[in-house]
């Protein structure tokens, strides 16, 4: 296409026009050029065609150069460059053309404000948009709408709701100002606050006035329905849907994986092809998430190659899912090999791999992510640390998670509260109670979870005073305690049988209605168990609503430690008949329960139905009651022959087992053989030697006698001293042996008091 240089400014502002239609760019800008005197309205053009090309910058630079040689830009020249400066995020140069327009008193020009307020709430300045929304004298749709919409994408929902309702009130008949996007922005305002009943009477309102069949509107419902927790009324505006757009069936797919319908979410997705859309990276995002929901892992690994096919699994979002979803499968192979194909990576990705090897507790591989994450000079947030302290919960790991510990001080996020309750539950784990409590006092607003990690952990490692302490300044402070909480402060009870304590957490627990909780239920049976109140234990069992495995263990476990035996027996049977697969710790109960009582031959049939049947691999534990289970009965070869054919023939506790057994029917031979055992795994443990003097000075062995006690001098080996406790007036006091910081008259006066 060719220009003459003939033409007047009319005629080449026509041929721009043509040339623009033509997508003949480089010859616009060469008549342009070309015209030695431009109007505005050329001037005006040329910086619209730029524009709408996506050459913004060199849009801006036609303004400048208009100004420079004096043409002064009109309203819609104001309202293209406004444009401009929203797109490239240009608030500086957006300020001065606001100032142009105030001088040229040309904010009365509704689509030149309208402009204004969505160039400044995209810039992050909603404050400025309010000022010119506020100066205007009128308002139409355009305007209302910008600020609306404003408001409620930076989640501002109540300032949103006020300009709502300031719209409903102006004098203007409200129905010609309301439009799709307002719907819209209303709908997200609604999902923002949970506001149900009101996105329902949002969603009468658009269907009366006809723009529920607008796709973008119905997706917006689809979206409030979903965030508000009613996924079928969700469904149900999908499905009645005449047309939908890929974000639509994006935004359905996404719910349903959130709230952890995985299926539904695969069935959709499969749909959507068959409706002949194509999926793209936020589609592959969802679906992949949704597969984890999915226990089979060829349900993820085809949604990979599916994402291969369309060339999007190199995306940011659809790798870190691929990561994210091989972790879940505690495939870290995969997990690391998708997030080495990713094209680019970011802190997300990085912390779903971390997050991966603290599921497969692999502290080293999580470390060396975190480095490379600090190299890309990333910023690690609560999420990173959070995986790496949950990977350092290891035993071995207290020093790696001391120095991540360090590190987060440094970002300062160690006051965090989910960092702070990683933190606690870390130091917990490695049993040092003192940095857990240092670390809970330095979250600055501990949460519900944050009391349950410390109250568990000084549970978790033998501290029962110390977790009551916790729980009770925990209601002092008026925190309402949750099921996590209430489980670890019964866990603590029961460790130290503090009957009253126990008996006030129930009363508590009826009062906040958590007495139908399966946990806190099986919780209470071991609490009432331990403290010999098997009737008790017995009559929670019975009122819990729902019952799971935990809980029918609770109860057989239970009578088998209060010597039931036969009710504990006849409670498995009843289980099984119920339909419930036993688990390993059932069969812990069950195996104690015939130690107890001395039948062999039943203990003998439950540990081969236990592992030939059920295929569950036998535990210390299972080891340890059938050693003591035949041992008792007197088969003191048949037990030393089970332990050295067991899995586990170098366990101390085994061994000494045997000991004990030894112990009671005297038997020397294999006795000796099983001290021998238990002083080369723990030489330093004095209930070996004085079992095994007391086996000797049954044989009036006396020289042994005297030989073993030498023995234990020379080793620095001393007998535990006996402990004991009583709980008065709701206070635990343990008294130690030849422990003289209790006086008699002191322990009267507490006593009678």
């Amino acid at each position: 296409m060719t220009t003459s240089l003939g033409f007047n400014d009319l005629e080449r502002t026509i041929w721009i026009k043509t040339c623009e239609k033509s997508n003949e760019f480089s010859e616009t800008h060469k008549v342009f050029d070309e015209m030695p005197q431009s109007n505005v309205i050329s001037w005006t053009k040329m910086i619209s065609t730029n524009a709408k090309t996506g050459m913004n910058d060199k849009a801006l630079g036609y303004f400048s150069q208009m100004r420079r040689v004096g043409v002064e830009p009109n309203e819609m020249t104001f309202s293209i460059a406004v444009g401009v400066c929203c797109q490239l995020g240009r608030i500086d140069v957006g300020m001065n053309l606001h100032s142009l327009i105030l001088k040229k008193g040309l904010l009365v020009q509704l689509f030149v404000s309208s402009g204004l307020i969505t160039m400044y709430s995209k810039c992050d300045h909603v404050e400025a948009a309010r000022r010119v929304f506020d100066e205007m004298l009128d308002r139409d749709a355009v305007s209302w709408n910008s600020m609306i919409a404003a408001y409620s994408q930076k989640d501002l929902y109540g300032e949103a709701m006020n300009v709502l309702l300031l719209m409903l009130k102006n004098g203007t008949d409200w129905k010609l100002l309301v439009n799709g996007f307002t719907f819209a922005s209303i709908l997200k305002v609604c999902s923002g606050l949970g506001w149900t009943r009101i996105g329902k009477s949002v969603h009468s309102c658009a269907i009366k006035l006809g723009f529920d069949s607008d796709v973008f509107v119905a997706g917006s419902m689809v979206d409030m329905y979903s965030k508000c927790g009613s996924l079928d009324m969700a469904r149900r505006v999908f499905d009645r849907m005449e047309r939908r757009d890929l974000v639509t069936w994006n935004g359905m797919i996404t719910r349903y994986s959130q709230n952890y319908f995985g299926e539904e979410a695969i069935e959709l997705f499969c749909q959507l092809q068959f409706e002949g859309f194509v999926p793209n990276n936020t589609t592959f995002s969802s679906v992949l998430r949704a597969s984890t929901l999915i226990s089979d892992s060829a349900v993820g690994r085809y949604f990979h190659a599916k994402a291969l096919k369309c060339g999007c699994s190199s995306d940011v979002f659809v790798g870190t899912a691929l990561v994210d979803m091989y972790s879940k499968y505690f495939d870290m192979v995969d997990a690391e090999r998708a997030f080495q194909e990713m094209s680019t990576r970011n802190l997300i990705s990085f912390n779903a791999l971390i997050t991966g090897y603290s599921l497969t507790v692999r502290y080293e591989e999580a470390l060396r992510i975190y480095v490379n994450l600090l190299s890309e000079n990333l910023r690690p947030d609560y999420f990173t640390f959070t995986g790496l302290f949950s990977a350092c919960s290891v035993l071995g790991a207290l020093e790696e998670g001391a120095q991540v510990h360090a590190h987060s001080f440094k970002f300062g996020l160690d006051t965090d509260v989910s960092v702070g309750n990683s933190l606690v539950n870390f130091y917990a784990k490695c049993g040092l109670m003192e940095s857990a409590s240092k670390s809970f006092k330095s979250v600055t607003r501990p949460n519900v979870v944050s009391w349950a990690g410390i109250i568990s952990g000084f549970a978790q490692n033998g501290e029962s005073e110390k977790a009551l302490e916790y729980f009770y300044k925990m209601n002092k402070l008026s925190e309402k305690p949750d099921e996590f909480s209430f489980t670890s402060a019964l866990k603590a009870v029961a460790s130290c049988a503090a009957v009253e304590h126990g008996r006030h957490i129930h009363t508590y627990v009826i009062k906040v209605g958590l007495e139908s909780s399966i946990l806190i239920g099986s919780a209470l049976i071991d609490v009432y168990s331990k403290c010999g109140m098997i009737d008790d234990s017995f009559k929670v069992f019975s009122e819990m609503p729902d019952k799971n495995v935990v809980s029918w263990n609770s109860m057989i476990t239970g009578y088998a430690q209060n010597g039931l035996t036969s009710k504990s027996l006849l409670l498995f049977r009843e289980m099984m008949e119920s339909g419930l697969i036993p688990t390993s710790i059932t069969f812990t109960g069950v195996l104690f329960a015939c130690s107890s009582a001395g039948l062999v031959e039943e203990g003998r049939n439950f540990y081969n139905s236990m592992v030939f049947y059920y295929g569950i691999p036998p535990s210390v534990e299972h080891c340890t009651c059938m050693v003591h289970l035949l041992g008792r009965a007197g088969y003191l070869d048949d037990a030393e022959t089970f332990l050295l054919n067991s899995p586990f023939p170098s366990e101390p506790g085994l061994w000494r087992s045997l000991l004990a057994a030894c112990g009671v029917h005297k038997n020397m031979d294999v006795g000796v053989r099983a001290a021998e055992q238990c002083l080369r795994l723990e030489p330093h443990d004095s209930t070996t030697y004085v079992t095994l003097s007391n086996i000797y000075a049954s044989k009036q062995l006396w020289h042994e006698v005297s030989r073993i006690r030498d023995f234990m001098r020379e080793m620095g080996v001393e007998k535990e001293p006996g402990c004991s406790w009583i709980e008065v007036r709701n206070k635990v006091h343990s008294f130690v042996v030849e422990d003289r910081s209790y006086s008699p008259e002191e322990v009267n006066a507490t006593i009678h008091a």
